[in-house]
């Protein structure tokens, strides 16, 4: 009998606000864990505000949003894409409860994709609302999405705070995004671990940092991942996919041999 498929890793891509480049991050990180040759997925789950199908100038046929209406059947929301990446887009209803059933239409979706992929990355709404909450529970882990900002900072510390008064011990990776240098990024967690530790005895553990780059803005213009148009974007999230790897499902092809 061959060895069941190990579940998926899933990450909620987070952040206190907006602005920080979550979408950007998400979108170029999952390019990268798949160009490292992982089975990756991507479900947009700002719903309403959605931005990953634009990032990466793909029209998804169908939503969670028609699948909770009974419109479509769950295949037809799968959407592969030519970043080797299998896009979900949530879709422009926003949910008024955590009874809504777009909740259990992105709950069916989810498994859907966790048992098909290595890597699901949840890219979540900015701030703190249900659909954050709904990410969060459902992932292994938070990517916290920082920039050096003050306000930023502010709203990071609010996410991680509302967190860790139900689930203290809840696991955050913290991901730099726009630093200048890698003395900037180092300051900005630093800082941040110090703000969390003090008031919250608990820091989260930094995956790594994104430099700033006007190559981010003209890959938004052209609608394609930033890590193709500079090597020091492909570098940074090549690194993250890297920090990632410990923490992903071994591929059943090894399994396999490592049974025998």
């Amino acid at each position: 009998m061959s060895p069941s498929p190990s579940p998926a890793l899933v990450l909620a891509v987070v952040s206190g606000k907006g602005g920080a480049g979550k979408s950007t991050v998400a979108v170029n990180l999952a390019a990268a864990l798949a160009d490292a040759g992982h089975r990756v997925a991507l479900l947009d789950a700002d719903l309403g505000q959605g931005s990953c199908a634009t990032l990466l100038n793909e029209t998804p046929p169908a939503t969670v949003a028609a699948y909770a209406s009974g419109a479509v059947a769950l295949d037809a929301v799968l959407h592969p894409t030519a970043q080797g990446v299998t896009l979900v887009a949530g879709g422009s209803t926003a949910p008024t409860s955590v009874a809504d059933p777009l909740f259990g239409a992105l709950d069916d979706v989810l498994d859907a994709l966790a048992s098909t992929h290595a890597v699901v990355l949840i890219d979540a709404p900015a701030g703190v609302g249900e659909t954050v909450c709904w990410a969060l529970d459902r992932a292994d882990a938070g990517l916290l999405v920082l920039v050096g900002e003050p306000t930023a900072v502010t709203g990071a510390y609010g996410l991680v705070k509302t967190l860790h008064q139900t689930i203290p011990d809840y696991p955050f990776l913290a991901v730099v995004n726009a630093a200048d240098t890698d003395a900037d990024a180092a300051q900005t967690a630093e800082r941040f671990a110090e703000l969390t530790m003090r008031f919250l005895g608990t820091a989260p553990s930094v995956l790594g940092w994104v430099p700033y780059s006007a190559h981010v803005r003209a890959a938004v213009r052209s609608q394609t991942p930033a890590l193709r148009l500079a090597p020091s974007l492909r570098l940074a999230f090549g690194s993250l996919a890297e920090g990632l790897a410990p923490l992903l499902p071994i591929p059943a092809v090894l399994r396999t041999a490592l049974a025998r």
